[in-house]
């Protein structure tokens, strides 16, 4: 039986496995496998050769490769091992040996003049094999105990981790433990009976099976891996990657949909200023990259809508340039787009409903108080001075900052609120409320009940209104617009600030209505009269500060009662 036909079978098994390893791991190929296996090609390649060459030089040249390969086989075996046992391999150990394998490796090469791995060799054939018979040479001793001490490290290494490590695949080194066990022995027996078989190859070869299955397996716990292969999948997600300088170095085909420039730009070359879509969405010139990485921006081009992250690439802690990752957001942005369409719509639909339901709430108001005005003699008009004698009044008022409160919402409100102040004269009987004469003084009391009676019948009248502010300044406007601010007014005798903004103001108003309007006991006062009155009694009746800005609205107030009254 021709047994060469083994050999050959072994490198073709090599190359297989080196293959497969480089397919199943194009994503995350592992630079001490990848020698591995390379190696182990290697040593496989020069067993082969040197079982079938006919002359001394081929078969040495041979045996010299498989040692060499076998000396770098089993560092990085050893380097892989410790790895899968979670062992921290240092730098100078490492460095160390590689240094001494290759120093051996050369004493390998120049065996032939040196004769220090290999004196007097010369070539036989047996069972169709070419052997080379030697004496072994002193350097010999060190290429054994390289091997023993590889041997040993990884055996102990191995026993270690199961019995010691949780964070390993113990079913995967006991297999391991038992492939070195096997391994050392294949080599050693042979060695010791005499036979001319060499088991090395096959030994790889199970050894490549073995390592080709464990990083398989690993690839299933790799997060980062796996994350990858998720993305590569994944509809709707692209990228665009740059360099350290934002030279751009190239792109996917979903990008391309976003920024069908990109294919006109050479690689490793600046994006043109002239490609201004691309520029702007990307802030290529407005951004610093690195003050932006893993933030979120939106990007848009003809009618898709995306969203942008800039992600940094790193390799061994070193910034190798940036990565862009899109996402596509066109039916999410389509959706949003069409939500504020119909919210606008329905806000419009609802502001509509709501000032129509507004201008029908101030029309009963504005009737309930006409209705109790026209009971009253005395007070015609009265309730449509004062409403707009506010307004003036609260157009002032807001150009005074000074004064806490006071907000265009607030004054409107108040405006809105004025013809309900003497609703509680609803309460007061006829012959009272009509008489054209001054009242007694019981019958003043009487009237001086109507504020807090207005109060009760405000905050009935509004209870269906949701505005709870408006209920409360009307209520108050009702209740205490007869207070003054010394505490000598009706009904509680509030005094200063515990009387409510919006009465002081209210007071002032309805004040100076009544002393410029004519009544059926007294005639109407001029303006002149009206305005020393009031200021007269600021700090008395009226707030200081307010009564002083609303004898600044005098102006004003003048031409709107000359305009709009008739019979003062």
């Amino acid at each position: 039986m021709n047994l060469r036909i083994i050999y050959l079978i072994a490198l073709f098994i090599s190359l297989v496995a080196l293959y497969l390893y480089y397919e199943i791991n194009s994503n995350n190929l592992n630079k001490n496998y990848l020698t591995l296996f390379l190696t182990t090609f290697v040593s496989n390649f020069g067993y082969a050769m040197s079982v079938h060459a006919d002359t001394l030089e081929g078969a040495l040249s041979g045996n010299l490769l498989s040692y060499i390969g076998s000396i770098f086989t089993l560092l990085f075996g050893l380097i892989v091992i410790l790895d899968m046992c979670h062992k921290k391999f240092y730098f100078v150990f490492r460095f160390g040996l590689l240094i001494f394998a290759t120093v051996l490796s050369i004493l390998l090469a120049t065996t032939k003049e040196t004769q220090l791995f290999f004196a007097h060799p010369y070539i036989v054939t047996e069972m169709g094999l070419t052997l080379i018979k030697f004496k072994m040479g002193p350097a010999m001793i060190f290429y054994m105990c390289f091997i023993a001490g590889i041997n040993i490290a990884a055996i102990t290494s191995v026993i270690h981790s199961i019995f010691t490590k949780n964070n390993v695949s113990k079913k995967s080194l006991q297999i391991l433990l038992c492939m070195l066990i096997f391994g050392t022995l294949a080599y050693i027996i042979p060695l010791v009976i005499g036979t001319r078989i060499n088991l090395m190859p096959y030994i790889y070869i199970f050894m490549e099976s073995f390592f080709l299955y464990f990083s398989a397996k690993t690839n299933t716990y790799d997060l980062q891996l796996n994350l990858l292969n998720v993305y590569k999948n994944r509809t709707g997600y692209g990228y665009i990657a740059f360099d350290n300088k934002k030279r751009f170095l190239g792109c996917d085909d979903f990008a391309l949909t976003f920024f069908p420039k990109l294919s006109e730009i050479s690689l490793d070359s600046y994006i043109p200023k002239t490609f201004t879509n691309i520029i702007d969405n990307l802030h290529y010139d407005d951004w610093n990259w690195n003050e932006h990485c893993n933030e979120d921006f939106r990007i848009q081009y003809s009618d898709k809508a995306g969203i942008c992250t800039i992600h940094r690439i790193s390799a061994s802690k070193m910034k190798m340039g940036f990565f862009l990752e899109l996402r596509d957001d066109t039916e999410q942005q389509n959706y949003i787009k069409g939500l504020n369409s119909f919210n606008k719509e329905l806000s419009h639909l609802v502001k509509e409903k709501t000032e129509q339901v507004t201008d029908m709430q101030d029309s009963i108001i504005r009737g309930i108080a006409t209705m109790v005005e026209s009971r009253d003699n005395s007070t015609g008009g009265h309730i449509l001075r004062t409403s707009d004698c506010i307004q003036i009044f609260a157009e002032e008022l807001l150009k005074h900052k000074e004064i806490e409160k006071l907000s265009p919402a607030f004054l409107q409100l108040l405006v809105k609120a004025a013809p309900m102040h003497d609703l509680g004269k609803i309460a007061v009987d006829d012959s009272i409320l009509r008489k054209p004469g001054k009242f007694t003084p019981e019958e003043y009391e009487k009237m001086k009940e109507h504020p807090a009676k207005g109060a009760i019948i405000v905050k009935k009248v509004l209870s269906g209104i949701n505005d709870e502010e408006f209920r409360q300044i009307a209520v108050n406007v009702a209740h205490y617009h007869h207070e003054k601010w010394d505490g000598t007014g009706y009904p509680e005798k509030l005094s200063g600030e515990a009387i409510p903004l919006e009465a002081r103001i209210m007071a002032l108003a309805d004040v100076f209505d009544a002393l410029v309007s004519k009544r059926c006991y007294k005639e109407a006062q001029s303006f002149n009269q009206a305005f020393e009155i009031i200021k007269n009694d600021l700090g008395k009746h009226f707030d200081p500060v307010i009564g002083k800005i609303f004898i600044e609205c005098r102006p004003q107030l003048e031409e709107y009662y000359k305009s709009s009254v008739q019979d003062l």
